[in-house]
């Protein structure tokens, strides 16, 4: 009898384990309603209304915006059966998970190498700002801490990947999640308008645009787009070496969240700093590992474009989305999709002010200094 149970026992513990790495047949079963009736739907609706803007010329709003305003709007027009929610909560979890680890096709760590002092600088200027005063305004504002936190490491960071790669390293709820995402999304479309316009009222030169963009705006798509309308190729490339810079720090960022969070449950149950440490290694998100190892493999080997391509680096001229793309577009439903006006009433605004607050900081003191370190250029 023992021995059965032992062996049951092991069972039980051997499908835990692989249950990190792979959802079971029983989760996708009882996800295929929300992901037919809701996530998948969304999804394709915000893609063809991203390719119509693509072909008019007009790319304000990219596909994950635009999938995160229609889930919104999806959840709170009505509520959703519930037989729904386990398919918004599969997207969540599975397809965040596989999507940051393919997005890490989009970057590499030879920038690093090559990288001056100043540019490094820079970017560390940005991202202890960022973090630094999303957490004073956030707690001044009473906004709970995980929210702050996912503010301020989208903003100091890359956006929704960020938000997206922290969120289950610190257990942020839903909504904490969402209120993250749409204040990133909103001030970084901002951006778009703001920084270009900028550019041109004062002059700015190309490459200080450009380092000034890429270590500001927070979504590679954003910075793109800002980039190329405010300064062209020239500040293209800058933006490009200031954003890969501030990739690298993500695993970095996620790992010191998640030790932080943990000493403060810890403290509050009367537990050690070392227990702290070794919950946050346990809890360290396997998929943000994973996205550390893409990039690695991105840089020591040259992945033939046909395969990055599609996987994560192609442009919306060549196509509208990418799998990585269209697995974090996804996520980002499954997110929005649970969130609720109540939910939104409560903290909207108190997030909203938080990323203003830190992204207005973050822009004012990078533009200094990278007209100190790497000026008119």
């Amino acid at each position: 009898m023992n021995t059965v149970r032992a062996s049951v026992e092991g069972m039980s513990s051997e499908y835990r384990w692989w249950s990190r790495f792979w959802p079971s047949l029983q989760e996708f079963r009882a996800a295929l309603p929300g992901l037919l009736a809701v996530v998948l739907p969304v999804a394709v609706l915000a893609e063809i209304l991203w390719y119509v803007e693509i072909r008019s010329n007009n790319t304000w709003f990219v596909d994950i915006f635009i999938a995160a305003m229609l889930s919104l709007i999806v959840a709170n027009v009505r509520p959703l059966p519930a037989r729904y929610h386990a398919g918004l909560e599969f997207s969540t979890k599975w397809f965040l998970r596989l999507g940051i680890m393919i997005y890490g096709f989009k970057f590499t760590y030879a920038y690093l190498a090559t990288a001056g002092w100043r540019y490094l600088v820079l970017v560390l200027v940005s991202v202890v700002i960022a973090m630094s005063v999303a957490a004073v305004v956030g707690r001044a504002l009473g906004l709970s801490a995980p929210s702050a936190a996912l503010v301020g490491s989208g903003t100091a960071i890359c956006g929704v990947a960020t938000i997206m790669a922290t969120a289950p390293a610190i257990k942020a709820r839903a909504e904490e999640t969402a209120l993250a995402l749409g204040t990133i999304l909103l001030w970084g479309t901002l951006g778009l308008l703001a920084y270009p316009m900028a550019a041109a009222v004062f002059h700015i030169s190309p490459t200080l645009f450009g380092s000034w963009t890429g270590a500001s705006i927070h979504d590679l798509p954003q910075i793109i787009a800002t980039a190329t309308q405010g300064g062209g190729q020239e500040a293209l490339q800058a933006a490009l070496f200031s954003k890969l810079i501030r990739v690298a720090f993500i695993v970095l960022i996620v790992f010191v969240m998640s030790i932080l969070f943990n000493l403060g449950e810890t403290r509050k149950t009367g537990g050690s700093g070392l227990r702290a440490l070794l919950s946050a290694v346990k809890g360290f998100p396997l998929f943000v590992l994973g996205f550390f190892l893409v990039v690695v493999l991105n840089t020591v080997v040259k992945v033939p474009s046909e395969v990055a391509g599609p996987l994560a680096t192609w442009s919306a001229s060549v196509f509208p989305t990418t799998v990585a793309g269209f697995l974090l577009t996804l996520a980002v439903i499954g997110i929005c999709g649970r969130v609720t006006r109540e939910a939104v009433g409560r903290a909207g605004p108190k997030a909203l002010v938080t990323g203003l607050v830190a992204w207005i900081a973050q822009s004012a003191l990078v533009f200094v200094t990278a007209a100190v370190l790497v000026g008119q250029g």
